[in-house]
């Protein structure tokens, strides 16, 4: 397997759409972790057949990403949780490695 260059640079072609995931998510770690990302949103059928709201947790995206990765998520997202809470209401962005 050949490395990838560090500094290459980020672009989007496809324009990947953001998927709205706000509901459980879960982490199965490993050489390759898994991150699997729910929305909590009403059933169908019982919402149109009977006006009932019934909900379920729908998996709207999982990731792939390698163990070193997420030790770089993690220290990123702690920088970034420490960074929001020094500056509240202000939106944070930053860029982690690729391991």
């Amino acid at each position: 397997m050949t490395s990838q260059p560090h500094d290459a640079p980020a672009i989007d072609p496809d324009g990947i759409a953001e998927t709205l995931c706000i509901g459980k998510f879960n982490v199965l770690l490993g050489p390759l972790t898994t991150i699997t990302f729910t929305h909590t949103r009403a059933k169908v059928r019982p919402l149109f057949d009977h006006g009932m709201v019934d909900y379920e947790s729908v998996v709207r995206a999982r990731i792939v990403t390698s163990y070193d990765n997420m030790v770089a998520l993690r220290d990123l997202l702690n920088q970034l949780i420490k960074s929001a809470e020094s500056m509240p209401g202000q939106p944070s962005a930053a860029t982690g490695p690729l391991n």
